[in-house]
């Protein structure tokens, strides 16, 4: 027979260990996780400790830059069983970086992300992140469907005699999908309406209004927001 004398401290981490020991046991049987609850009411449940002030309460998801996330672009499948990444999450810091195209198309803005893998492709948890569209093409966090929507500003001037705005098609537009026109340094938007376009044959444009309309964009500076296809 083996006797073991334990201090009170040597006593207390016995106790602890096989404390912690039991509660694992219990909870993988049920198949279950709890994080400061003994009554887990999930997969695994997590909840604030409210008794500490001093520690943070939180769930900290892969935090990484655009760069860093598209360098595992590889590890990523659209396969299934392990090879099936559907719905994993991240944290995206910074989009100065990387490509931003191919499966990291819609991540242009700071924010978390998940892995759609059917589609191959990382979408934006808050759909409207905010992106800053320029003269040059942006892609945005739109989706019609699997195809991604871009943006891009331009401006033109108005006569006041004529409503009919030409304004160039983007390179590779293969479909409008908004216009959106409003005077230049005021913000404020003026017209959204689009009567047609034309992608195919010289001009090759987005054409607003109309000379045989009778509304007239009053003499001025405008600038608009062109939103498309490609």
């Amino acid at each position: 027979m083996i006797l073991l004398i334990l201090n009170t401290y040597e006593k207390k981490l016995l106790t602890a260990i096989l404390l912690v020991g039991s509660f694992s046991l219990a909870y993988s049987q049920q198949g279950r996780v709890g994080i400061n609850t003994v009554t887990p009411a999930a997969t695994f449940d997590v909840q604030a400790n409210t008794t500490n002030n001093s520690l943070p309460d939180a769930v900290l998801v892969p935090r990484m830059t655009r760069a860093q996330l598209e360098a595992k672009n590889t590890a990523y499948t659209n396969g299934s069983g392990s090879a099936n990444q559907n719905g994993a999450l991240v944290f995206i810091s910074d989009v100065t970086s990387g490509t931003g195209t191919g499966k990291t198309m819609n991540v242009q803005a700071k924010g978390f992300y998940y892995y759609d893998a059917p589609n191959s492709v990382w979408v934006a948890v808050t759909p409207n992140l905010k992106v800053s569209v320029g003269t040059s093409e942006t892609p945005t966090n739109t989706l019609v469907g699997a195809s991604q929507i871009y943006a891009i500003k331009g401006s033109f001037n108005a006569n006041g005699t004529s409503s009919s705005v030409s304004i160039p098609s983007p390179v590779g537009m293969t479909s409008l999908y908004s216009i959106t026109i409003y005077k230049t340094g005021s913000g404020m938007v003026y017209d959204r309406s689009l009567y047609s376009y034309n992608i195919t044959s010289t001009p090759n444009n987005a054409v607003t209004g109309s000379p045989n309309m009778s509304v007239i964009y009053p003499s001025g500076n405008y600038d608009y927001i062109m939103e498309y296809l490609k």
